[in-house]
């Protein structure tokens, strides 16, 4: 029998195969930037050229995949993956002046995190400080009576004693029945007018994606809160206190919690877009919100 001798690589032989999976491994990750930048360019689309622009009575409009939506620690717009955020621009063409939410305290402010929301953008509160606010300007007029409240978000913890804010308007601090927001409470989403509440009995699920859009209308003597969660169907319903018991405030808009409040109240996971109309959307308008909203972030709509 002859006698196979195994003889070893040279350096040249292993410098070519080093070479080699240096290229492969470079190949893999210039295609998976390539991949992210189209799925970022096709939301920046869908975005400037969605219906929701030609809905009347729009007030505030923030989003996450655009140009300068964000700024970091820095004041730069440059903004990488971890990233401290310092403000969130309102891209709404209507509103004059912006209400550009903000946060000035390093140790309160969220992170961006790069793949996010359908692989995009998020910004990523922790759950005990992060938040972003705004005093000096809020979207809805005191006592206001109509209004809806939209937001895209994922939760990462469900558990509170009191209720997690994901957007809200009212008093600084939370007064009752001064405030308006969408609250995630006991592992369902649902209106809080602090005292003056309305929870649907949709539960809600920890690294699940939800659009979830609330109309109001206090002149109703009943039914005056409709929640869609994933839907274009509503859960109806009415607020504990009663319509007329909710006088809304106007002295600081958030997202993500409050700095007044206890670490109890603040949002641990991801939102990637809010709105606010100052007044209740019809049906149709819903669906076309949800119909942008869904098509951008890639979730599924009942």
């Amino acid at each position: 029998m002859k006698n196979f001798k195994r003889q070893a690589f040279s350096l040249i032989e292993l410098s070519i195969v080093i070479l080699i999976i240096g290229i492969l491994v470079a190949g893999v990750t210039q295609s998976s930037r390539l991949v992210r930048q189209i799925k970022l360019y096709s939301a920046q689309s869908i975005t400037r050229s969605s219906d929701i622009n030609s809905i009347g009575e729009m007030v505030f409009w923030a989003e996450t995949t655009l140009e300068k939506s964000l700024t970091n620690a820095q004041g730069s717009s440059d903004v990488e993956d971890g990233n401290a955020i310092s403000s969130w621009s309102d891209i709404n063409l209507r509103s004059n002046p912006k209400i550009n939410l903000a946060q000035s305290n390093t140790n309160n402010q969220p992170t961006y995190k790069l793949s996010g929301i359908n692989a995009l953008p998020s910004i990523s509160f922790d759950g005990n400080n992060d938040n972003l606010f705004s005093t000096s300007i809020t979207p809805l007029p005191p006592a206001d009576k109509n209004y809806t409240l939209v937001l895209v978000w994922r939760p990462s913890r469900l558990t509170s004693a009191d209720g997690v804010i994901l957007l809200a308007q009212g008093t600084s601090p939370f007064a009752p029945n001064r405030v308006a927001s969408i609250l995630l409470y006991g592992g369902t989403s649902g209106f809080a007018g602090w005292l003056n509440s309305y929870y649907p009995a949709t539960q809600v699920a920890i690294n699940v994606d939800y659009i979830t859009i609330i109309t109001i209308n206090n002149n109703l003597a009943s039914n005056n809160v409709a929640v869609y969660i994933n839907s274009n169907t509503p859960s109806l319903g009415t607020s504990s206190v009663g319509p007329a018991n909710l006088d809304l405030s106007n002295q600081i808009f958030c997202v993500g919690g409050v700095d007044s409040m206890a670490s109890m109240y603040n949002f641990f996971g991801l939102i990637s877009e809010a709105i606010v109309f100052d007044r209740n959307l019809k049906a149709d308008e819903v669906r076309a919100v949800n119909s942008y909203l869904s098509k951008k972030y890639a979730i599924k709509i009942n």
